[in-house]
């Protein structure tokens, strides 16, 4: 019992502690490997000091020490993963040589991620090599997605081949991921090469990354041929009725800044939710470009002028998506902008159109974009007034004990809920479910191994309805996959969107409540992207 308690009170240490106490901690040499309750604690504590940005040479070797040790519990080696994941360290060369044979060798999906990534931190060539070995040889699509990640430390050329080989891997989120890397560290040299990769791509969402990849990279003497692009991407446009597809194609016009105006023009012409936002999103983009006047060049201040006018209207429009967007490029960019609004008194007519707590987002998006464009502190979050959506202790003690199932077009997935963990939001989501409210809406946002999102109002990722709930944390984990989770904009602001974990996040620790887990259909789950329909929510 004791060292349960010990192993808990490391934790929190490590949530409160100073550099210190981590270092104390950090040199503890007293617990036997065989002491899983303590060493897990340890580890854990070394994770929270470090999310508080709070490391040490010595705290790092003992994690590198732990992920190493094959005679180490499981408990005390993933918690070390997932620190090795999300922070730098520096190996030496003989622990660089035992991570790249722990990459052959272990078959732990959490623990191999977080040998990935260190191994990719370090940015030997020996790493490269091993890091490419185990994408041909890894099953897990996790770990591959975290492998094409990892090689982005890496000379491009060396790499180039096996990213474009994982275009055609056999998982939807991984064939992204390589094109989300070619996007991202491509050359210009390769610009033609990406636009022909996208024409011969069979998955939309990968054919439209490949697109702004070819957008990015093409060099603005190439005219011509930028004319062949946006006539792809235009025509492309006019054949999908896919909200989330038109909104990937936006993206990859605002690739170009010189588009802003076509892309505004398609915020007038259509009334999707989604695509509307899209639109916002684009503009944003262009906005906050650190090369913006470089580009533009002379025409900068007629630009911003434009954009200007673009955002005001969304602003003023308050639409919860659009308006959040236009407004977050106005407090990014304050000083570029704040010439073209002379007064602000619309920015507060426009506050008044927001309802709370159902549009948050927008209202705290615009209220920050007016304190920064007066020259203002900036505003303390606002939290909407009234109580929070009360418990319904019958239907908790009725239905909380039955698993719920989401019926998808891939298969079914079968949650069980935690009551006990989060009796708000499991009282919310069950009266949300029997109310038949989920049913038809859609994933919108899904991030490769992290999360997949979804059970919005509007379909964009903004908005929720009427009401709002306790954040609930009691001190549960996100330390495994199939989590399900409240979004949130912030501490008691949760409402109707969920989300559910392809791996365990435990960055997500006492921010986000978690009310209930998967059993059933996780592969399902894996398998969703973008647009995904829910097609039925119902008590299993």
């Amino acid at each position: 019992m004791y060292r349960a308690f010990n192993a808990e009170l490391l934790a929190a240490v490590g949530k409160t502690g100073d550099s210190k106490l981590q270092g104390n901690i950090s040199k503890i040499t007293t617990y036997k490997i065989s002491d899983t309750l303590l060493v897990a604690g340890q580890a854990w504590s070394l994770y929270y000091f470090a999310r508080r940005e709070i490391q040490s040479p010595a705290g790092d070797q003992r994690m590198l020490d732990l992920i190493q040790d094959n005679s180490a519990p499981i408990e005390a080696r993933r918690p070390a993963a997932f620190f090795l994941q999300r922070f730098k360290v520096t190996a030496d060369s003989a622990t660089n040589r035992g991570l790249r044979e722990l990459l052959r060798t272990n078959t732990d999906p959490d623990i191999l991620m977080g040998v990935v990534r260190t191994i990719g931190r370090q940015e030997e060539p020996a790493g490269r090599v091993a890091l490419l070995r185990a994408l041909r040889r890894q099953t897990d699509w996790r770990v591959r997605t975290e492998i094409i990640r990892a090689l982005s430390a890496f000379d491009y050329a060396s790499v180039r081949e096996p990213i474009v080989g994982s275009l055609k891997d056999d998982h939807p989120l991984v064939r992204r991921t390589a094109a989300e890397f070619l996007r991202d560290n491509g050359l210009d040299t390769d610009a033609t090469f990406y636009r022909q990769l996208a024409r011969d791509s069979t998955q939309n969402d990968v054919r439209y990354v490949l697109y702004a990849a070819a957008q990015r990279h093409l060099p603005l003497y190439f005219a011509d041929y930028r004319g062949f692009l946006n006539y792809d991407l235009q025509q492309a446009y006019a054949k999908t009725t896919n909200a989330y597809q038109l909104a990937d194609i936006l993206s990859a016009l605002a690739e170009y800044p010189w588009n802003y105006r076509n892309v505004y023009e398609l915020y007038q012409k259509t009334d999707k939710p989604a695509v509307r936002s899209a639109v916002a999103e684009a503009l944003r983009t262009i906005s906050n470009r650190e090369d913006f006047n470089v580009f533009f060049k002379k025409s900068s201040r007629r630009v911003r002028y434009d954009l200007s006018v673009y955002f005001r209207e969304m602003i003023y429009s308050t639409e919860v998506g659009p308006a959040y967007a236009a407004a977050s490029a106005l407090q990014d960019q304050a000083d570029d902008y704040r010439p073209f609004y002379t007064e602000l008194d619309w920015m507060n007519t426009a506050l008044l159109g927001f309802q709370l707590p159902r549009d948050i987002e927008g209202y705290r998006s615009v209220d920050g974009a007016r304190a920064a464009l007066a020259g203002e502190q900036a505003p303390t979050p606002f939290v909407a007034d009234g109580p929070a959506k009360t418990i319904d202790w019958h239907i908790i003690g009725t239905d909380a004990g039955q698993e719920v199932s989401i019926r998808l077009p891939g298969g079914r997935v079968v949650l069980r809920l935690w009551p006990d963990m989060a009796p708000a939001t499991v009282s919310s989501f069950l009266e949300l479910v029997k109310a038949g409210y989920y049913n038809g809406k859609v994933f919108h946002r899904v991030v490769p191994n992290f999360v997949a999102q979804g059970g919005g109002p509007l379909g964009d990722g903004y908005g929720s309805e009427e009401f709002r709930l306790r954040t609930e944390t009691p001190g549960a984990r996100w330390d495994r996959p199939g989590l399900i989770g409240m979004a949130s904009a912030g501490k008691d602001t949760e409402g109707v969107q969920f989300f559910i974990t392809h791996r365990a996040a435990p960055h997500l620790d006492g921010g986000y409540t978690i009310f209930g887990e998967v059993v059933e259909g996780q592969k399902v789950l894996d398998g969703v992207t973008i647009g995904t329909v829910i097609e039925r929510v119902e008590l299993r």
